[in-house]
């Protein structure tokens, strides 16, 4: 996971507990992020209970443990030792208590340091971060149900339609018990029995014969006189038995050694009755007849033994020696099937079970061959599902068991291919991490890809024919599905791939959004800056976006862009918020002091067109699986900030026209103007370096880097991987995703801009000293000269000179340049291989900059002393 993804979930869980104003996401990040990112926990029964002796509840936290692990997830462990890290900190849980209202916080309080007494009162309701429970239930579910919308409730209609379609037993199978072959009397009264005389009345040679008879009957699953199952209280617990009382010693203590058989096969048969049919899936099922085969193998092995009691060559001893072979196979089915019998295993949870207890089982060739023909069944109807996804792309899963699940809204045939988007596909297919058997976690991805991808081939108007459909099998070592579900991925992908390649012309598309929002067209850029630039000046609320769009056409029409074919997909739009609040929203890297700034500012922020100016490139069905919207949101940020440096640019170009001007007025008018040339150079030779770095230094030579990759990608992975890389270091490189750089940077270019149009207003002035009608000494107040507001780039002065305007944006040109420097070199401590260092030569190729920081310091230190002094 990324670093700023990372910060993100921190910052959402901090927000969630209520946490906001006390603690900072940065705290955990480093932490999170140079931290391994598997942890290997070897004592994790040994941490559930020392977290279990200080809750008020231990015997319900270890069950709870045991019955999540029984389902097998895989999530546990490092859950478990998140817990504990959280009950080891004192800050967190100092944290949590301060998030917490008063009463809920003493209860807290109480119930942690005692250790011990018997806990909260059910009655209190429980608070996080001041709100209920309940109530905070009842907000996730109704967020959770408007962020998904319709899938939520086609969801539900097909769970709905799902219980439908199960064929359950019928209800007349329970109200006949004698249909079970697991002990149906066991629940009976001793009243409803037939009253049987005391087989200690009988001679032991005729007991044994008793009893062997006796036993047969136990055996295939029915209580006979003397031996009796006794009632479960519930559906998983093991079953208990008796025997007379009156019966010989030696005889009553050899049947009892039989007692542990009898609970396995109780177990077994109460898995094959429960789990025949599609209760609990076709997985359950195809398990579930396989161990009726086995169980079928086991009463024919009985009537055997009723053939050797008929032929008087049977004795208890006989009987015990002839059963040894099948013990081992009936208690590791019976251990099996108890398992998933408590961890009510569905679909591919009954998989990493049985693949588990598999791999735990080697070194003993019986069970392990066992259990391998028991997954083995399970795992058909599992790979059929799967078989229909990676070679056609359709699920056709009745019982949720499935680990791709299908949230279709709307039929395909309702929607033209204009309509679909990769937001759209993200969220039809989906992933169920609890449904994915444990053997196929490394290949989730591909397969969860293979099917998506066969769905886009498919939506294009192309038939999907896989060069050669494998069967799978489930193997140990992974040999018997492993490559076919990479030959489907590799088909998939590269036939998708070539579609829009070759089809889609993709490269020629990302040529065309290079073209515009990295610059490259730059007569076409300049001339849409020469129509719009009167218009992008003004507020964004009085911009008429109608205009701009005409605009917009014409310089397409009359320019280079001309001969793109994709022209007709650009488009503008106006921004609700700066090129800096789309960073932070984009990349989630908001610091905690940033977001209580920002949530106070943000109210009262007046932009301008320019500032809130985008391109917006229209890309349709399947394009947009590599044009995704996080990715035309990085290509904008990219062009906003090069946008509005080419702007101030250009402002700069008018300012030195206007100076060659004034050069040829007389000497008291020019020489006002002295200090104006040098800022107005200063302040070129940074947009213009700035530029060149980016769209030279930057953009090109990753950009060509990119075009040698995308030629040579195999799949469409590649291709999203690479364009994303790109991307990447575009905007590390171009100081976007560093909020300090940008910052300063954004405040650098508006007082450039700020400049320009004080000294482009003031050109009148000029005119009117040099026919002696006024004096530039006496004009006062930037508000009577500058076209918009300066912002937070200036201090509110009203009565400077023009020398005195001019001297304080000098000086804070000076002062934010030399802060631009100075964290750049600091992240070339960092990073040796930044391409900023050359940013920082070129700005400051003769250490004006660094001198003039050594200067500030030095008189700064001065002022303190005297104030000291």
């Amino acid at each position: 996971m990324g670093e700023f993804k990372i910060h993100h979930a921190v910052s959402e869980l901090i927000d969630s507990l209520g946490l906001t104003d006390l603690v900072a996401p940065e705290k955990f990040v480093k932490n999170l992020v140079t931290s391994p990112s598997q942890v290997q926990i070897s004592n994790t029964r040994e941490i559930v209970q020392s977290l279990a002796a200080v809750s008020s509840n231990p015997a319900e936290i270890i069950s709870k443990y045991e019955e999540l692990r029984d389902k097998n997830y895989a999530e546990l462990d490092p859950f478990v030792l998140i817990l504990s890290k959280m009950k080891e900190s004192k800050t967190v849980i100092r944290s949590v208590r301060a998030g917490l209202p008063k009463e809920s916080a003493k209860n807290y309080c109480t119930s942690t340091d005692s250790n011990q007494g018997s806990g909260p009162s059910t009655s209190t309701p429980i608070v996080v971060g001041g709100v209920k429970l309940k109530e905070l239930k009842s907000r996730l579910q109704t967020a959770s149900e408007g962020s998904v919308g319709h899938p939520v409730i086609e969801l539900a209609e097909k769970r709905c339609t799902t219980k439908e379609i199960i064929q359950k037993n019928p209800k007349w199978f329970l109200s006949r018990p004698f249909l079970s072959w697991d002990y149906p009397v066991a629940g009976l009264l001793d009243s409803q029995l037939l009253q049987i005389a005391p087989l200690g009345n009988v001679p032991v040679g005729d007991q044994e014969r008793i009893l062997l008879e006796e036993l047969l009957y136990v055996l295939s699953g029915f209580d006979g006189d003397y031996i009796r199952a006794l009632p479960l209280s519930s559906n998983i617990d093991e079953r208990k038995f008796e025997i007379d009382e009156s019966v010989d010693d030696s005889l009553k203590e050899m049947v009892r050694r039989f007692f542990p058989i009898l609970a396995s096969y109780s177990i077994i048969e109460r898995f094959y009755e429960s789990r025949s049919g599609f209760d609990f899936g076709m997985v359950n099922d195809a398990l579930a007849s396989a161990i009726g085969n086995l169980v079928h193998e086991y009463r024919i092995f009985v009537c055997q033994l009723e053939s050797l009691l008929l032929k008087s060559e049977l004795s208890l001893q006989k009987a015990w020696y002839l059963l040894q072979p099948n013990v081992a196979t009936l208690h590791q089915l019976h251990h099996v099937t108890l398992s998933l019998m408590r961890a009510k295993a569905q679909g591919g949870q009954v998989l990493s079970v049985l693949h588990q207890q598999t791999m735990e089982a080697m070194g003993n060739d019986k069970q392990q061959k066992l259990l391998l023909s028991l997954t083995r069944s399970a795992a058909q109807p599992y790979w059929e599902i799967l078989q229909k996804w990676i070679y056609q792309g359709s699920v056709e899963d009745p019982y949720l068991e499935f680990m791709v699940e299908d949230h279709q809204v709307v039929s395909m045939d309702k929607l033209s291919p204009t309509a679909y988007s990769d937001d759209y596909w993200e969220k039809r297919y989906t992933l169920r991490r609890d449904r994915v058997p444990s053997f196929l976690l490394p290949l989730t991805d591909q397969i969860l890809r293979t099917g998506k991808y066969l769905n886009v081939i498919k939506q294009c108007g192309m038939k999907v024919k896989p060069p050669k459909v494998d069967d799978l099998c489930y193997t140990l070592d992974g040999s018997g599905y492993k490559e076919a579900i990479e030959k489907a991925y590799s088909y998939a992908s590269e036939t998708l791939l070539h579609v829009l390649m070759q089809d889609y012309d993709l490269l020629g598309r990302l040529k065309s959004v290079k073209y515009y929002f990295f610059l490259k067209a730059g007569d076409f850029i300049l001339h849409f800056l020469s129509l719009c630039g009167a218009e992008l000046v003004k507020n964004v609320d009085d911009v008429m976006p109608s205009r701009l769009e005409s605009l917009l056409e014409l310089a397409l029409r009359t320019s280079t862009a001309n001969a793109d074919p994709f022209k007709d997909d650009l488009g503008l739009e106006l921004l609700s918020y700066d090129l800096t609040t789309q960073m932070v929203r984009i990349l989630s890297i908001q610091t905690h002091e940033e977001r209580v700034e920002g949530n106070h500012s943000m109210d009262h922020v007046r932009l301008t067109g320019l500032e809130a100016f985008s391109f917006m490139y229209r890309v349709r069905w399947p394009v947009s699986l590599v044009f995704t919207t996080k990715v035309m949101a990085c290509y904008q940020m990219i062009f906003r900030h090069l946008f509005l440096t080419k702007y101030v640019e250009n402002l700069l170009g008018r300012v030195w026209i206007s100076h060659k001007i004034v050069r040829n007025y007389s000497f008291p008018t020019s020489l006002w103007y002295n200090n104006a040339f040098a800022l107005r150079h200063r302040m070129l030779h940074f947009i213009q370096n700035l530029l060149y770095y980016i769209t030279v230094e930057v953009l090109e030579p990753s950009w060509q880097v990119f075009v040698e990759k995308i030629r040579k990608v195999d799949n469409v992975d590649q291709v999203i991987s690479t364009h994303m890389e790109l991307l990447n270091i575009c905007m590390k490189e171009s100081m976007l995703t560093d909020p300090a750089l940008l910052q300063t940077a954004t405040k650098l270019i508006k007082l450039c801009e700020a400049f320009a149009h004080f000294i482009l207003k003031m050109h009148r002035h000029a005119k009117e000293a040099e026919m002696g009608l006024s004096s530039l000494a006496n004009v006062t107040s930037l508000s009577e000269v500058l076209l918009i507001s300066p912002g937070d780039v200036f201090l509110p002065e009203n009565s400077d000179t023009f020398d005195q305007n001019v001297a304080r944006m000098e000086l804070q040109f000076t002062t934010l340049l030399a802060d631009l420097l100075h964290r750049i070199a600091e992240m070339g401590h960092e990073s040796y291989d930044s391409h900023m260092l050359t940013l920082l030569n070129r700005l400051d190729f003769n250490n004006y900059y660094t001198e003039k920081v050594i200067q500030f310091t030095l008189k700064s230190n001065q002022t303190d002393e005297t104030i000291s002094g």
